[in-house]
């Protein structure tokens, strides 16, 4: 289970095996791991262990310990606690005993904090778990990132009015001003209250446009009618917009009208606030790699360049970011740059407790979002 979870067992020194055989019985295993027999006392345990801590190329110690009849266990224990309490080096214990016939040994371990389990593979897992957490801790993973063309005063000002107003989900409107903000780049949109309207906007943008509802009583836009792709004439623009305004029949209805952005490769990011941790940020390809594989990766804010690029590197997919047979890649620096921004954008305004930019198009030469929605 150790050499499963990434963990290597090193052969110890001549030294240290020399210096062993002097001080075990001579039938002991003198390598790694060291077996210093079922009937070592606690001096015997304590050489073993001061060995091991004295050895460069050991990291931790894991100990088998037994508690047979004939042997002191509670010497044992409190050698163990002893080494342990010289905090060199991480000791997890495997103590296969009778908690209850020997409970003056195992509370000598347990005052001593020494982590302690019954079975030696709940125990080698432990020991992997300490070891991935170090690792993590210790890893560089560069610094975090400040943009300073960001506007934050903008977005404080919408975020203010829309608690003010109890708005626990913001308008189209309101995302997509947030977005500009923080320089997200998103496909060029309008907002419009008429049909009329819709279609003027439609003109001004360039066709083919996307047109979706958008009120604060329509969540799932799709589901009821509220999204119109691919439109790629001002006559066929109002007669969508027509439509939505029929079925969806709402007094707060508005119109989103936003560039028609084909060819690129759908990718989903987002911020989800977790309580005790902040915010975590989500990439992961869209489309039916999100809905059936769950292909997607998760980091906890503030977010750096180099975990923003493990994040791509990180999924089952990522070839599909790289191109493959032919295709172009996409542009991975300015998928990465996105995901900084928004990890910036949610950190600064911890507020904001659900953010979905999904999808997102990335091209070879660009990414830009093209649906997003903020819940407070």
């Amino acid at each position: 289970m150790l050499v499963d979870a990434g963990l290597e067992i090193p052969t110890l020194s001549d030294t240290s095996i020399n210096d062993l055989k002097g001080k075990l019985y001579p039938e002991s295993a003198f390598s790694n791991p060291v077996d210093v027999l079922a009937t070592a006392d606690g001096g015997h345990f304590r050489a073993a262990m001061d060995v091991m801590m004295a050895e460069d190329q050991i990291d931790s110690l894991y100990i088998n310990f037994v508690t047979p009849f004939f042997v002191d266990t509670e010497s044992v224990a409190r050698q163990i606690a002893e080494v342990n309490q010289q905090h060199k080096k991480p000791i997890v214990c495997n103590l296969m005993t009778d908690p209850v016939q020997w409970k003056g040994t195992v509370d000598i371990l347990k005052s001593g904090g020494i982590p302690c389990y019954s079975f030696p593979g709940t125990a080698a897992r432990a020991l992997a778990a300490l070891t991935r957490q170090g690792m993590l801790q210790s890893r560089n993973i560069g610094d975090v990132k400040s943009f300073t063309d960001v506007d934050a005063g903008r977005v404080r000002k919408i975020l203010d009015t829309a608690v003010a107003s109890g708005c626990a989900m913001l308008s189209a409107s309101d995302v997509y001003q947030i977005l500009d903000a923080y320089r997200i780049p998103c496909a060029a949109w309008k907002m419009a209250g008429t049909v009329d309207a819709a279609a003027a906007s439609a003109d001004a943008i360039g066709y083919p446009v996307v047109i979706k509802a958008d009120a604060p009583s329509v969540i799932h836009k799709s589901d009821v009618g509220g999204v119109a792709v691919n439109l790629k004439s001002r006559e066929a623009v109002r007669e969508a917009a027509s439509n939505m305004a029929v079925k969806i029949n709402a007094p707060d209805l508005t119109f989103f009208v936003q560039q028609y952005l084909p060819g690129g490769k759908e990718v989903i990011m987002g911020a989800k606030a977790e309580k005790g941790l902040g915010h975590l940020i989500m990439f992961g390809l869209g489309g039916i790699y999100v809905e059936i594989l769950k292909d997607v990766t998760f980091k906890i804010t503030p977010v750096t360049e180099i975990e923003a690029a493990e994040m791509l590197s990180s999924l089952k997919t990522a070839a599909l970011l790289k191109g493959v047979r032919g295709e172009a890649g996409v542009d991975q620096a300015g998928v990465i740059e996105i995901i900084l921004r928004l990890s910036q954008l949610v950190t600064d305004f911890p507020l904001i407790q659900e953010m979905d930019l999904n999808p997102v198009m990335a091209f070879s030469d660009r990414v830009v979002a093209v649906d997003a929605r903020i819940a407070l």
